[in-house]
């Protein structure tokens, strides 16, 4: 099975809970983690080490969140302690200054190799880009058919300004006219779908040319979970 699951934000609770409802299994399964493991709750730099030695077999893999990039900015002294606090990095904070220069110089390396994006079929939406926050729409790049390449575009934005990039949510306000021209179908985490749904739930929000799956495991009091979806078999799985 390929499941996908975002903005899992420091709660290792829920994401342990999370891979023994799917029945995870390392030699046959595969989980694509789509960023902001860190942040808001208390487990995330555990977290980070938890899934980091699943990615040597290839059955986890991680993705860039815009609160990874926070941890990146702080580590290399870009972003204050104050601001990172208030983008919710208090109690990531915390954790990092007990660690050791040469723990965070070997963290900082690791995270600045997470790629942003990855691709993948399904049988449900066709060829598909797996990213945090989507795509940036001052860096289009246009294909020669007329369509919006989501790779290209999205390579474009991270060169330009990863940091207005990784906090965007253009994907969610660009008009249906442009999100027709995307050249492959975009799965996303970053925006809390309570935000998206008309009714305020955590349900995915799908729609013909994207997906959002951040069910607000970072946003617990206002009733969020942590969401998975199975890209095999199209399921939705909340814990």
């Amino acid at each position: 099975m390929l499941y996908l699951v975002s903005d899992i934000h420091g709660n290792k609770q829920d994401f342990m809970n999370l891979l023994k409802k799917i029945r995870f299994n390392r030699e046959n399964d595969r989980l694509i983690i789509m960023g902001d493991v860190v942040d808001r709750g208390p487990d995330g730099i555990e977290l980070l080490y938890y899934i980091k030695s699943y990615l040597e077999d290839k059955s986890m893999e991680l993705l860039m969140g815009n609160h990874e990039l926070f941890l990146i900015m702080y580590l290399k002294g870009e972003l204050s302690e104050n601001k990172w606090s208030n983008f919710g990095g208090k109690e990531t904070l915390n954790v990092v200054k007990t660690m050791s220069i040469d723990e965070k110089d070997k963290l900082l390396k690791f995270l600045e190799a997470l790629p942003y994006y990855t691709e993948i079929s399904s049988s449900f939406l066709g060829d598909t880009v797996v990213t945090h926050t989507g795509i940036d729409c001052d860096n289009y790049v246009i294909n020669k058919n007329g369509q919006i390449d989501v790779i290209r575009s999205i390579d474009k934005a991270v060169e330009r300004n990863k940091y207005n990039f990784m906090i965007g949510i253009d994907l969610h306000q660009i008009p249906e006219s442009d999100k027709k021209k995307f050249n492959k179908f975009i799965i996303v985490g970053h925006f809390p779908c309570f935000r998206l749904n008309e009714n305020n739930s955590n349900k995915f929000y799908r729609t013909p040319y994207y997906m959002d799956i951040d069910a607000g495991s970072g946003h617990r009091d206002q009733g969020g979970v942590l969401g998975c979806y199975c890209v095999t078999t199209d399921e939705e799985i909340y814990v």
